[in-house]
């Protein structure tokens, strides 16, 4: 394989190993975004196998363009570096993501007191109403005066 066709394969692993780092990573997310559902089922939309859709497209690619390799010794070597960068910088950005959310709940654990207002997910949230008009069965007989029909 001559070298422009190697650089210009380095880059493009190394830009999707970028992209799926930042992918897994989802800067600016917390865990409530992942939550399918009511909070206390604890379904989560977070799979593993999120890290390795990326490396799979690529070497789906690779393999259709397999013509540029010389041999399939070459093909593989290729495609099974590719994959594991690719994945490796999935599960990267993933755990830098669970890093940061474990830190957030500290900080908020240490921050906020615990009072029987906060919500947590192994506890019912109290059926508190805010009603503050009382339905009244004479309210629909009357005419509403407001508006001239």
């Amino acid at each position: 394989m001559d070298f422009p066709t190697l650089a210009l394969l380095g880059f493009g692993v190394a830009l999707a190993a970028l992209f799926n780092y930042y992918l897994n990573r989802a800067p600016g997310s917390d865990p409530d975004d992942f939550t399918i559902g009511p909070p206390q089922l604890g379904v989560r939309c977070d799979c593993i196998f999120n890290i390795l859709v990326l490396g799979g497209i690529v070497v789906i690619a690779l393999a259709a363009a397999s013509s540029i390799f010389s041999t399939r010794l070459e093909l593989y070597v290729v495609g099974i570096s590719a994959f594991v960068a690719i994945t490796a910088a999935g599960y990267l950005g993933r755990r830098s993501r669970y890093r940061e959310w474990q830190e957030m709940a500290k900080v908020f654990k240490r921050a906020l007191p615990d009072s029987s207002f906060s919500y947590s997910s192994d506890r019912q949230q109290a059926g508190l109403s805010f009603d503050d008009y009382d339905y009244d069965e004479d309210d629909e007989d009357e005419p509403d005066f407001w508006f001239d029909e």
